[in-house]
């Protein structure tokens, strides 16, 4: 079957993006979860209850926060055992003051008191705050890790830099640590005006990395400049081009280069913060099991929130909260940081398009168009936008206007730009589904001349020649050459076994068709094939079964024709000899 995902334009800000220390992960963060408490007494609050249970399971923080306050009022002898959920869904929720006012009741949770020292920060008592920060366990993991970073930033707050920097350089020769540790010592220094001490620890920072993310690139390019190297800040901000999205926030960077990205001890606090939720969430895309990932992303999102009660501009905590909070699939929640960031704000594009896909699952597709629309015309220049509206639009089964879109990207793509590849492919897609084979096949032949052996464009072209029953010999070869890149693809491995069919060879298309259908199980062109095949075989019985789970699973209009039209045949044929 034809394989036509969005490939890569979703503009899910990976954590490796954001972070300025995410590819030194530190050891041990998965192995710590903050926060949380057991189980809610009281039997009349216990609906209530289960509803912030199931909201909160969605990612629907605000909710699942209303249900357990509205599950306090229900009951309030539960207080006790409902106390601290509540702390926590209302922190997460991005209710801080709501947060910090039920913190004196789970007087002995470490999130209470990162919460209160926060609070304490804000209003300029460090002493207080530091008090706090020290009061804290120091378990391994995560906590262990942060104690030390906020401390230092707390002692910058009362004015005792020196201190600060002690309490850092001890820990700065820990291994995985001394990216994370010479970046806050740097950022302190900056601040103190030391700037031999900043130099060498951003220096360290630099050499630490391959090429710089946003972040670390911002942080870098700001100290590049107001030291006098400009040259040197307009490579960093520039190595972000490759990049199409973030291309787009270069110029606006650019401008305000001088200014000082961390002025004060408590945006310190909130980098602190955004850093580590960074490096955790880094953690967690790499190889964590499903139980664990999910009590990561919740460290994760209690970081975030922690960063925008210190920080409540800091765009890229905003930017990473959507992402994150879209893993569990709630468009609407997800959507809530981004509509925070302004035009004004250089990361703005990045919000946009994000903004624009959201928009689009909530069915608010107009919206979404005219989003990227106004983002096409503040960014004349930039490609970006033309692929984000013509992907919405593909999606939106507007596919003349769709490939205009992409022809309109790529008169803006630099030449030979990597990603040209991939907007041949699109714009390919589009015509091929808009009914304009003509003007797909070169495109789809450009898109696999730019990038040879790209196995999505093989599959894509190798099962349209097969549908037209045109260079079946070829288009088997493309698609077992697609095959050897993603061996366990659903839509190729049905793309072969759809060629297999073709040729004769049923015995081997039911085999192959079989193993598709167990890779895709739910997909109805897959299983309309294997009724195909089956039926080429002589097995009527397995052909008729799954044809109708085809339709069963919601095959589209053209399909359902097709497949009820066979189901007819197979019962016409099957009813005289019924009747004998």
């Amino acid at each position: 079957m034809r394989h036509a995902p969005m490939l890569g334009r979703c503009v899910l800000l990976a954590m490796t993006t954001l972070s300025a220390c995410a590819a030194t992960t530190p050891p041990g963060l998965g192995s710590s979860r903050l926060g949380g408490s057991g189980p809610a007494s009281g039997a009349s609050a216990s609906g209530s209850f289960l509803v912030g249970q199931y909201a909160a399971s969605r990612f629907d923080f605000p909710s699942a926060a209303a249900a357990m306050q509205d599950a306090l009022i229900a009951d309030p002898r539960a207080a006790s055992g409902l106390a601290g959920e509540t702390f926590l869904l209302e922190l997460l929720a991005g209710n801080a003051g709501t947060a910090s006012a039920l913190a004196t009741a789970v007087p002995g949770d470490p999130l209470a008191q990162l919460l209160l020292a926060g609070s304490a920060a804000r209003g300029g008592h460090w002493h207080e705050a530091l008090r706090r920060y020290q009061s804290i366990p120091t378990p391994d993991g995560l906590t262990a890790v942060m104690k030390p970073l906020l401390v230092a930033w707390a002692l910058k707050g009362a004015g005792q830099t020196n201190a600060a920097l002690s309490a850092l350089q001890v820990q700065s020769n820990s291994p995985g640590l001394r990216t994370v540790f010479a970046l806050h010592t740097a950022l302190i220094a900056d601040q103190a005006n030391l700037v031999p001490t900043a130099a060498q620890n951003y220096g360290i920072v630099q050499g630490s990395l391959q090429a710089p993310n946003l972040r670390l690139a911002q942080l870098l390019a700001s100290w590049d400049a107001r030291t006098g190297n400009m040259a040197g800040a307009d490579q960093v901000l520039d190595s972000l081009t490759p990049d199409l999205a973030m291309a787009m926030t270069v110029p606006a960077l650019k401008k305000r280069v001088m200014t000082v990205p961390v002025p004060n001890a408590v945006d310190g606090l909130a980098e602190v913060y955004v850093n580590l939720a960074a490096a955790f969430q880094d953690e967690a895309d790499n190889g964590m099991q499903r139980g664990a990932r999910a009590r990561a992303q919740q460290t994760v999102l209690i970081l975030l929130q922690l960063a925008l009660q210190m920080r409540p501009d800091l765009t890229e905590a905003r930017l990473l909260l959507s992402d994150v909070i879209d893993t569990g699939r709630n468009a609407s929640v997800a959507l809530a940081p981004l509509q925070r960031i302004g035009p004004s704000d250089p990361l703005y594009p990045l919000a946009a398009l994000r903004s624009s896909v959201l928009l689009a699952r909530l069915g608010q597709k107009e919206e979404a168009r005219q989003k990227l629309t106004d983002l096409a015309a503040a960014y004349p220049t930039s490609p970006e936008p033309q692929l984000a509206l013509g992907d919405l639009l593909r999606d939106q089964s507007d596919y003349l206007d769709a490939a205009a879109a992409y022809s309109k990207a790529l008169a803006l793509l630099p030449p030979n730009d990597p990603a040209g590849w991939l907007v041949y492919y699109d714009r390919g897609i589009a015509y091929d589904q808009g009914g304009d084979w003509a003007k797909a096949l070169p495109d789809l032949q450009t898109a696999l001349k730019l990038s040879p052996g790209q196995p999505y464009v093989l599959n894509y072209l190798g099962y349209s020649w097969a549908v037209k029953r045109q260079h079946i010999a070829q288009a088997r070869t493309m698609i077992e050459q697609a095959l050897q890149a993603v061996p366990n693809d659903g839509a190729i491995v049905d793309s072969l076994g759809f060629v297999l069919l073709q040729q004769g060879q049923a015995q081997a298309a039911v085999t192959t068709l079989t193993k598709a259908v167990n890779l895709e199980p739910d997909d109805p062109t897959i299983n309309a094939h294997l009724g195909d095949a089956y039926a080429a075989a002589g097995d009527h019985l397995q052909a008729v079964f799954q044809w109708r789970r085809a339709l069963q699973l919601g095959a589209d209009p053209s399909l359902a024709s097709a497949l009820l039209a066979k189901l007819q045949i197979k019962q016409t044929a099957a009813a005289p000899a019924a009747n004998n």
